[in-house]
């Protein structure tokens, strides 16, 4: 167990308090919210007319996602995600031998929520625009860039402070022989390629939701009901005892896209873009039928779970910074790991006897 300096241990506890001040924010911001109405009789009207959204009906799949993210992004700071990642790859620090690897990836965690909550934040409810401002265009690119608040600012410097405090722990690292493989290090860049194959599965569903189903849905008359650009999060409920038709098909798409895919190739089409599969850690074959239905109710249709289901699932995230093969806790679980695909679609070949 490498030992920590005092400047190292120093460190990491001034990037654990810097990330945990976002938190601290979220919870004044809405102590803030529910006095001012008390004090300021019918002005809350003036916010209900500032926090309207459009009709949701939408084909773009980049406006549920806009919501979603808002969604998550606010979970992860009410639940303090990012000073607890802190945490715990600190305690990954002192039961590995590589820091270096914890460090970079607690810091590169930190730096995506930072992209993600700015991204969210100004095309949402905080923001000024509304959903019909192009993620990519002139004028939502000009808020982004114009719009690092001390949130990010924050996040950013825990980021700065995780991986100084790395730097600092490497010399004692090094002194110490390593043998063997490191399948720590082997997964380094595997937070990113399963962020991005998530991401891309997202458009993709929410593309074929929008392109494929809700015209299907106004063709029978129930068009009005479809309202994709509420996003998965805030219009689905997998514990509701009666649910409407609308979200039958939702959680049916979800279901099949996941559950189909991951039994019979192991991949998705986000995990094909990013080359990497989902196998049976403890045979590395593919899943079958019922693990892969097993793992898709925990992945991603736990997030649906109303106040419960998006905690879980990215505490057990966190569960990676711990987890000597990089894995997150379902995986953990269920016996499963996401590997880089380096052998595609490989087949055995058959020898046709009598031909040259």
């Amino acid at each position: 167990m490498p030992e920590l300096s005092r400047l190292s241990l120093s460190v990491w506890g001034a990037a654990a308090v810097v990330a945990a001040l976002p938190t601290w924010a979220l919870w004044r911001e809405r102590l803030a919210s529910e006095e001012f109405p008390r004090s300021h009789a019918g002005s809350d009207l003036i916010y209900g007319v500032v926090g309207l959204y459009e009709s949701g009906l939408t084909l773009s799949p980049f406006a549920p996602l806009r919501h979603d993210l808002e969604v998550v992004i606010e979970t992860a700071e009410e639940w303090a995600v990012p000073a607890l990642m802190v945490l715990l790859g600190l305690l990954a620090c002192l039961g590995r031998r590589d820091p270096g690897v914890t460090a970079r990836r607690v810091a590169g965690l930190l730096v995506l929520i930072a992209a993600v909550e700015l991204l969210a934040w100004s095309h949402g409810e905080r923001g000024i625009y509304s959903e019909t401002v192009s993620l990519f265009g002139a004028v939502g690119f000009g808020a982004v860039v114009g719009g690092w608040w001390i949130t990010e600012l924050c996040l950013l410097a825990a980021a700065a402070l995780v991986f100084a405090a790395s730097r600092e722990m490497r010399p004692l690292h090094e002194m110490r022989p390593v043998t063997g493989n490191k399948p720590g290090a082997s997964q380094a860049g595997m937070v990113w390629r399963r962020s991005t194959a998530a991401l891309a599965d997202y458009l993709i569903v929410a593309t074929v939701l929008g392109v494929v189903v809700w015209p299907v849905w106004s063709l029978i008359g129930l068009g009005s009901e479809f309202r994709m650009g509420y996003g998965f999060l805030g219009r689905v409920d997998v514990l509701q005892s009666s649910a409407e038709p609308v979200e039958l098909a939702i959680l049916s798409v979800l279901f099949l896209y996941f559950w189909v895919q991951h039994a019979l190739w192991g991949r998705t089409l986000g995990k094909r873009l990013l080359g990497v599969r989902v196998i049976a850690a403890s045979t590395g074959g593919r899943l079958g039928a019922g693990r892969a239905a097993l793992r898709t109710l925990v992945f991603p249709l736990l997030a649906l779970v109303p106040d419960i289901g998006l905690s879980c699932l990215l505490v057990g995230g966190l569960w990676m910074l711990l987890d000597a093969e990089g894995r997150v806790l379902h995986d953990r679980l269920l016996d499963t790991a996401v590997v880089y695909d380096r052998v595609r679609d490989a087949q055995p070949r058959r020898r046709e006897h009598g031909r040259r």
